[in-house]
C-alpha cells in the first residue's frame, strides 16, 4: 500500500508539474521516493541526549549505527532500520544519505566526500577518534540539523541545486522587517505560486503559523537568540510529497506527541495556512555532492551557526545565504 501510495506520487511529480524555468532532475526525485519506501514505519520520535525507558539508544546513537563504514570502505551502507528512533532532521539527512547511495551507481561521489558526510554525534570511532560532536552549522551533518534553512544553505554550499520561499508575513508589529510589511490574508497565502512550483521528492523547511492556535508569532521568525522574551523559531524540516487542493502532504519523522515511541516515521499532513514561512530546496546536481570532501567535519558555517542560540536572521539575509538574488 505505501509504495503504491509513492509511486502514484511519484507520477504526478514527475508528469508536467514542473514550474516553468524551473529545473528537475527526474531520476533524483525518483532516487528521494525510493529512499523514503526504504525506512520503516514510525520507530519513535526522540530528540533527547540520553536513553531512557521508552527509547534504548538516542537518535544521534541510531545515526551512528546506520552510517556504516570503517575505513577500508570506498562507501558506507545506510542501513535505515537502524536509524531509529528519530527526529525531523535526522529523518531528512537520512533520506539524502540513502538516496545518494541509490543514484550513485556509477560512483560519482568519491570516498573522501562520503567520510565527511558521515555525522559526527559525540561517539568515538576511527573518523572520529576523540568523539566530537558536531552543533549546529558544523560540518555536513551540523548543516543539514540546523535551525533555519540549514539544508538550503548546504545545498547552495555544495552547487548541488537551487532554493525557493514564500514568507506571509509577521502578524505582530514587533516581528516586521519593515513598516509595510503586512500578513497575507488566508486566501493570497493559500493562492501563491510557491505551492505549484514544489515536486515530491524536494526538500521543506517549514515555519509553522501558531498566531491562531498558540497566539505566536514564531512563524515569521528565521533562528533563535538568547531573548527569553522574544518569539523563537518553530519548524520542521520534512520532504514534500505533494498538494491536494490546500492541503499539504509530506514525509518526515513526526512527533513529539503523547505517545512518542508510537510516533517518527511517517506521512504527515497540514493546511497552507498552518505554515508562516516555507523553504523549498531542490537537489539537481546530487553528483556535486561530492564536493562535501572540501567540507571537514569541524568547517563551520557562521550564519548557520549563529541562529542556534545566538540570533535571528532576516528574510534578505536568508535569500542570500540561499542563493537567491530575488524573491517576488
Amino acid at each position: 500500500m505505501r509504495r503504491v501510495a509513492l509511486a502514484l506520487l511519484a507520477v504526478l511529480c514527475l508528469t508536467g508539474a514542473a514550474w516553468a524555468g524551473d529545473k528537475v532532475n527526474e531520476s533524483w526525485q525518483r532516487a528521494m521516493l525510493a529512499a523514503i519506501d526504504s525506512f520503516p514505519e514510525r520507530g519513535g520520535y526522540y530528540t533527547g541526549g540520553k536513553p531512557n525507558e521508552l527509547f534504548p539508544k538516542t537518535t544521534w546513537r541510531g545515526l551512528h549505527d546506520a552510517y556504516q563504514m570503517t575505513a577500508r570502505d570506498e562507501r558506507p551502507r545506510f542501513d535505515p532500520q537502524q536509524a531509529q528512533p528519530s527526529f525531523c532532521s535526522s529523518a531528512t539527512y537520512s533520506v539524502i544519505i540513502k538516496a545518494l547511495l541509490i543514484w550513485d551507481t556509477k560512483h560519482k561521489i568519491k570516498r573522501e566526500a562520503m567520510i565527511n558526510m558521515k555525522p559526527r554525534v559525540g561517539i568515538a570511532d576511527e573518523f572520529n577518534p576523540e568523539g566530537i560532536g558536531q552543533d549546529d552549522g558544523v560540518g555536513f551533518w551540523g548543516r543539514a540539523n540546523a535551525n533555519g534553512p540549514g539544508l538550503g544553505v548546504l545545498v547552495h554550499e555544495l552547487d548541488a541545486g537551487y532554493s525557493f520561499t514564500a514568507y506571509r508575513g509577521a502578524k505582530s508589529e514587533r516581528n516586521r522587517e519593515t513598516p509595510d510589511e503586512r500578513y497575507l490574508t488566508d486566501a493570497e497565502w493559500c493562492a501563491l505560486d510557491v505551492w505549484q512550483r514544489a515536486v515530491a521528492g524536494d526538500l521543506m523547511k517549514i515555519f509553522w503559523n501558531r498566531n491562531e492556535s498558540r497566539g505566536s508569532d514564531s512563524g515569521a521568525i528565521i533562528g533563535c537568540n538568547d531573548d527569553r522574551d522574544a518569539d523563537q523559531e518553530a519548524g520542521h524540516s520534512v520532504i514534500f510529497m505533494g498538494c491536494e487542493g490546500d492541503t499539504v502532504t509530506y514525509w518526515s519523522s513526526n512527533g513529539p506527541g503523547k505517545h512518542p515511541e508510537q510516533m517518527g516515521y511517517c506521512l504527515g499532513r497540514c493546511h497552507k495556512n498552518d505554515i508562516q514561512r516555507v523553504v523549498f530546496t531542490r537537489i539537481t546536481h546530487p553528483e556535486r555532492f561530492n564536493n562535501a570532501r572540501k567540507m571537514a567535519p569541524t568547517d563551520v558555517n557562521a550564519y548557520l551557526s549563529d541562529l542556534n542560540g545566538k540570533r535571528h536572521s532576516t528574510t534578505a539575509e536568508m535569500l542570500r545565504q540561499l542563493g537567491i538574488r530575488s524573491e517576488k
